[in-house]
């Protein structure tokens, strides 16, 4: 490269660059744009007068930072000189900013992602160091009113081979270069030193970019100091396609509509392989060779069409609609509120021209712009969608590994983790809560719904009918059915999961052999929200690996049958006993039964118990199965924050939930002193909670009213094993036994391993004596799944769930996933 050629190509990247920073300033409020302006100040200085300052070492300075009109303003009224020079190196190579910002996805309220480019030579402990100070600065920029994301990235970070995990911002090696690959193509820099990889040609890079950055950090009229380099993203492997694929699902079932487009592009890139040229290649070879630059160079718009002409290629017509629909539905939410200009107009222009190129009718551009035309079934309709598009891209990022023969498709730890929140996430199963994507949740809420129960002549289906309409409104009779639900509890859990019931709503109810009213709904609503869904769910990887368990439980007494009114109490049968079996009858208080659980995969569920005597014993029997609960010590234990328990009995409520929760800890109490016991009645029957000595869990016996321990029962949960099951394994996996998964246990033995398999239904199977590579089998285990799961006839959880595979300990009782890095 002679020094004609450099100023060439680094005036037309640098006028490039200033394109996107000015487009980016236009469409920012002039708040945003002054926080902006902060963020270098904030990174550049380390000075008590200016916000983020720490006294332990914490790297700052900023090559090449020039302070602006108003950072210096800003540093002249903090008393600080802008113009002192300080002969320094600094650990800070650039900032620079990614993503949608400066593209036509980009709004009023796009959040802004900022590279934070550091020196390789930075020690660890300072990275960190840097890291905290950037999320303090990210705190105070959103208390400015600014969404500001600061990622402390070093300049070998994309060939240092590092690994993360699936529920961090990148996966590790295997999505680096994919994430580079969009770094290249969106970022522009706001300060700093220049990115040698736009200066080196495509040619370049695909023959030997090594040497060639070498060649040009020898050019002699370079200043080195004002460079750095991420490396290249012109050679990738089939496991950086899977794995950069297989982050993107993860990610993506959260925010499939965020994702969508994403995800398709890593199918179009593992199509094209090994003859893959990335888009940020393409977009660097036409930043170099034009003169003006325009819509052919927006990130966003070079995506859709990237997307859109894979989809096209490959017939797949219903995947390239809803690829239009988001791509659509992201320009109006970036046009959203921006004041009149001309890039507003542009916009709108191009929106018409796309809905014109695509036969949008008039009216169907008005239904998808209009938030009031938004119904339940749309959103529904939408939704499963965006599933669908999710799973063929699951999908045919198998079958690409199953070509390829990449190991690591089927053997890695992440794999399994990802078929676990697909499970979680999709998987339908009687008593699940499905929630919709908070993407577009918040466009459920209805302002008036009508719940009925059908009587039982009726031809309906027999549940709870939820209607988006007025009970007295003639447009009943044709308006659809958006949710059936078998009990009451389990339809207002639906509802408010899924925001479709606010405070806001008003309700009407139908159901005459039910005590369900309006008044109970909209409390239990209440209880449901604050008690679930005060704080963010979040599910870590590491749950993901282990076997579901509870992690919070509500209890619903008396809400669809309120026993209190068909009995006539008098306060000298409360006097008699407890709510649980009260008078000379032994009256239990208790009727209808219903518990909604959280558990460790984000899974909601709804299940129903028998009403009296039978449920409660089962309830606290499903109780002693959770390990939240079951916690020693017990001081470790907040009992209100993991189980609560709350009655709707129109009358004695107060003592019902009160004598309930006193049972409950009672029994709970019994792990504090292996020697202890806790008698309690319920109805006419007498039960006793007690420690099992050979397993030190507790059960709950029934007594024989002839007091002779051989007539015993011992009550047991449906979610247990049946007893011919359980007697066979240890009473650790039967604990973490999980209905719905395929899981394998490994327990050591004398001569090689014991394999306890436990199917789908709680059923086992015992394997005695494997000498072989546990790696290998599970290898050999799961490429039988993933032929499953690439079958279009599969219809069962098994199309995208792996199974889990545990060890067990020499005690027999302590268990921990196996993994293939620690095998």
């Amino acid at each position: 490269m002679d020094k004609a050629q450099f100023e060439k190509r680094f005036s037309k990247v640098s006028s490039f660059n200033r394109g996107r920073f000015a487009i980016a300033r236009q469409i920012m409020t002039k708040n945003v744009n002054e926080v902006l302006d902060l963020v270098p100040i904030l990174i550049h200085y380390n000075h008590p007068a200016i916000p983020g300052y720490r006294k332990n070492g914490v790297p700052f300075g900023i090559d090449m930072f020039t302070p602006n009109d108003f950072q210096r303003k800003y540093l002249q009224d903090r008393g600080i000189d802008p113009d002192e020079k300080t002969e320094t190196f600094w650990p800070v190579y650039a900032l620079y900013a990614m993503g949608s910002t400066s593209s036509i996805a980009q709004g009023q309220k796009s959040d802004l992602d900022i590279w934070v480019c550091v020196s390789k030579d930075l020690p660890n402990y300072e990275m960190n160091l840097l890291a905290e100070k950037c999320r303090f600065i990210s705190s105070f920029c959103k208390a400015l009113g600014a969404d500001v994301n600061l990622f402390v990235t070093a300049e070998n970070r994309f060939i240092s081979g590092e690994h993360g995990t699936m529920d961090t911002e990148d996966c590790g090696s295997a999505q680096s270069l994919f994430l580079l690959d969009e770094f290249y193509r969106s970022s522009f820099r706001i300060c700093g030193r220049y990115i040698v990889w736009y200066m080196i040609s495509v040619e370049d890079e695909l023959r030997d970019y090594a040497s060639v950055v070498e060649d040009f950090y020898k050019l002699d009229w370079l200043i080195k100091d004002q460079w750095f380099d991420f490396g290249s993203v012109a050679k990738c492997s089939p496991v950086e396609y899977f794995g950069s694929g297989m982050w993107l699902v993860y990610k993506g079932i959260d925010h499939p509509l965020k994702a969508l487009l994403k995800i398709i592009l890593m199918e179009a890139y593992a199509s094209e392989y090994p003859h893959t040229i990335l888009m940020s290649m393409d977009l660097k070879s036409s930043v170099i060779s034009s003169r003006t630059f325009g819509l052919g160079h927006d990130s966003y718009y070079l995506l859709y069409k990237k997307v859109s002409k894979y989809l096209s290629k490959i017939g797949d017509r219903d995947r390239l609609e809803l690829v239009r629909k988001c791509f659509y539905l992201k320009l109006l939410e970036a046009i959203d509120g921006q004041p009149q200009s001309k890039l507003l107009n542009k916009r709108k222009i191009l929106m018409r021209r796309v809905a014109k190129l695509w036969d949008w009718s008039s009216s169907y551009i008005e239904k998808l712009s209009s938030k009031k035309n938004l119904n339940l079934s749309s959103i529904k309709r939408f939704q499963n969608q965006l599933l669908e598009s999710l799973l063929k891209s699951y999908k045919a990022l198998l079958r690409f590994s199953v070509t390829h023969g990449i190991e690591y498709a089927i053997t890695s730890d992440d794999a399994g983790v990802l078929s676990r929140k697909i499970y979680a996430s999709i998987d339908r199963y009687p008593g699940k809560i499905m929630q919709s994507y908070s993407e577009v949740s918040n466009f459920m809420e209805e302002e008036t719904l009508s719940l009925i129960m059908p009587s039982e002549n009726t031809v309906c289906r027999h549940g709870w009918h939820v209607y988006p309409c007025a009970i007295d409104n003639i447009d009943l009779l044709s308006t659809r059915v958006v949710y059936i639900a078998p009990r009451a509890v389990e339809m207002v859990a639906w509802l408010t999961a899924n925001r479709v019931l606010t405070s806001r709503t008003k309700v009407y109810v139908s159901a005459r052999s039910s005590s369900v009213d309006y008044k109970k709904i909209k409390r239990l609503a209440d209880d449901i929200d604050r008690f679930f869904f005060s704080k963010k769910i979040k599910v870590r990887e590491d749950d993901l690996r282990k076997a579901r368990d509870v992690v919070k439980s509500m209890v619903v007494i008396n809400f669809e049958n309120d026993i209190t009114k068909k009995f006539l109490i008098s306060n000298s049968d409360l006097e008699l006993g407890d709510t649980l079996s009260c008078g000379r009858q032994k009256m239990c208080l208790i009727g209808s039964i219903d518990v909604i659980s959280l558990n460790t995969w984000g899974e909601l569920t709804c299940h129903s118990y028998s009403d009296g005597e039978l449920g409660v014993v089962e309830l606290l029997a499903t109780i002693l199965r959770s390990s939240a609960l079951t916690v020693i010590p017990r001081e470790n234990i907040d009992l209100e924050k993991i189980l609560k328990v709350c009655s709707y009995s129109d009358e004695h409520g107060d003592l019902i939930r009160y004598d309930l929760e006193s049972t409950i800890k009672g029994i709970l109490g019994c792990y504090s002193d292996y020697e202890s016991t806790y008698v309690f009645n319920v109805s006419h029957n007498t039960y006793e909670a007690r420690v099992n000595e050979d397993s030190n869990d507790v059960s709950i016996i029934r007594r024989s009213m002839f007091r002779a321990s051989d007539d015993d029962v011992t009550i047991l949960s449906r979610f247990g094993m049946r007893p011919e099951y359980a007697l066979q394994v240890p009473a650790s996996v039967e604990h973490h036994a999980t209905i719905g998964i395929m899981q394998y246990f490994f327990a050591r033995e004398q001569e090689g391993w014991k394999i306890y398999i436990v199917n789908e239904r709680n059923e086992v199977k015992i394997f005695y004596g494997f000498n072989g590579s546990r790696a290998a089998l599970v290898n050999s285990i799961n490429r039988y799944y993933t032929a499953q799961s690439d079958s279009s006839s599969a219809k069962s959880t098994l199309n995208f769930n792996l199974p889990q595979y545990f060890v067990l300990g020499n005690d027999q009782k302590s268990i921990h996933p196996f993994t293939i890095s620690n095998k």
